[in-house]
């Protein structure tokens, strides 16, 4: 069977076939990651799902080299990349034109549903426990995330009724701008304060327990929010302005700032926003880890892949979920300790979905550790 995206042209095969080890990882690595927690912030596979009749139970392949648009998550490929937990996107538009207010909580019911279609092989995960609970069992797991608050109005309960139906992080920001957030795809958005409707759904969210995602905000929102935020926020799949320098990317203020807040900063995949260079392999995810290592430290990086997510390539030995193991052998081979790798591939992630949505306790630094 095939499914055809008509707008890009691109085929996503299923494929009956048994999983395939991947080559040219150390046994080491193996070990590793299989022991450690791995936890992908950020993708947009529900939209195929739901827009394209996308079998996630059946193993799929995107047929061309670089992997573009789609293709890249289903259930048989997140198990071979001993994915823990994945961040999905409900699939309600990020526009505020097409996103009337009751939309949200109907794309949020219509996920939960679906959900106990696929439970015996993919679980929802509300908390960090869920997450656990589920490796526990052998099951990969995933959990709900909101890109851009369009049409979010701050009612009385409305946030915390998102959060209760299943929920677990908000963007205030996408492409567009909306009544709470500007979007960085505008430059003259980029002095823009965060709007008082924003500062009243970082308080909504956080007293529902729900994690602020900073990614795609325009600077001067980017850095009110995180000023506003008490609890640990994300940017669940960014590009670094040093290593990259585009519009889409954030700046070594704004990576600092998350940091010293306790947040996480999601490394996306996607090489258009990672390098100036030809180089579009695992390399350049690496560049930015590396990057990351030197201006913030181990505690607070992660993955953020945007897989599903329409951009045009993946990285050419990266191409989905799968391979994710090799980003593990490349860590240990350029000598990242250890427990450095298993924060970024996915205990630091842990830690903020504990600390907001679980309600751990903290240490002093406003940190938990997280062993994984």
């Amino acid at each position: 069977m095939e499914l055809r995206a008509s707008s890009s042209n691109i085929r996503v095969r299923e494929e009956d076939v048994p999983m395939r080890p991947i080559p040219g990882i150390s046994q080491e690595a193996w070990q590793i990651h299989e022991h450690s927690i791995v936890i992908d912030l950020h993708a947009d596979t529900l939209f195929l799902v739901f827009l394209l009749r996308y079998r996630m139970e059946k193993r799929h392949r995107n047929p061309f080299p670089s992997s573009p648009f789609i293709g890249h998550v289903d259930i048989p490929r997140l198990r071979q990349g001993g994915v823990t937990a994945i961040g999905f996107t409900v699939p309600a538009v990020p526009a505020k034109i097409l996103r009337p207010g009751a939309t949200i909580q109907k794309a949020i019911d219509r996920a939960v549903r679906w959900s106990s279609t696929v439970r015996t092989q993919l679980r929802l995960a509300r908390t960090a426990a869920d997450i656990l609970e589920a490796r526990e069992k052998g099951i990969p797991s995933f959990f709900l995330t909101l890109e851009g608050s369009h049409a979010i109005q701050c009612r009385p309960g409305e946030v915390a009724g998102f959060k209760k139906s299943g929920l677990t992080s908000i963007g205030l920001a996408h492409l567009t701008r909306s009544d709470a957030a500007y979007s960085n795809r505008r430059a003259r958005w980029s002095e823009r304060p965060l709007p008082k409707l924003g500062l009243t759904l970082i308080e909504h969210m956080e007293d529902a327990r729900l994690i602020v995602d900073l990614a795609h905000m325009a600077s001067r929102s980017f850095l009110d929010a995180v000023e506003h935020c008490k609890r640990p926020p994300i940017v669940s799949h960014t590009g670094f302005r040093s290593v990259k320098p585009m519009w889409r990317n954030i700046s070594d203020y704004e990576a600092k700032r998350v940091a010293e807040k306790g947040g996480v900063l999601g490394v996306i995949f996607y090489p258009g926003y990672l390098t100036t260079s030809r180089d579009h392999s695992l390399e350049c995810v690496m560049q930015n880890i590396r990057y990351l290592l030197h201006l913030v430290g181990d505690d607070f990086i992660g993955l953020g892949s945007d897989f599903d997510g329409w951009v045009s390539s993946m990285p050419g030995d990266m191409r989905d979920v799968s391979e994710i193991p090799r980003l593990t052998d490349r860590m240990l081979r350029e000598g990242i300790p250890i427990d450095s790798v298993r924060k970024i591939l996915g205990g630091n992630a842990l830690r903020v979905i504990r600390e907001v949505c679980d309600g751990g306790s903290t240490g002093s630094d406003g940190r938990q550790t997280v062993s994984g």
